[in-house]
């Protein structure tokens, strides 16, 4: 089952959608076994991923977009953790 998109604008939220729709309904899924990628992208609840990686998304590279939000995810808690983050 897919996630609810939460925060951010209505507008937003509905542009995320849109991409995601698009992205599901494009990509070769495989449908002998479950994907864990297309299992990713439906738990997604910001709209920001798909905005910020609206590009990579589309042209199918899913697996780049969903690695690089988890490495940027994790600088930035890693940045809240140990205080240094934004140059502070």
């Amino acid at each position: 089952m897919t996630a609810k998109l939460k925060g951010y604008s209505t507008a937003q939220r509905n542009l995320a959608q849109s991409i995601r729709q698009k992205v599901i309904k494009n990509y070769p899924w495989q449908e002998a076994k479950p994907d864990r990628l297309l299992s990713e992208l439906e738990c997604i609840t910001s709209p920001m991923f798909f905005i910020k990686y609206q590009k990579q998304l589309i042209s199918g590279n899913i697996k780049q977009a969903l690695t690089d939000y988890g490495n940027n995810n994790y600088a930035r808690r890693v940045g809240y953790a140990t205080g240094k983050r934004n140059g502070f």
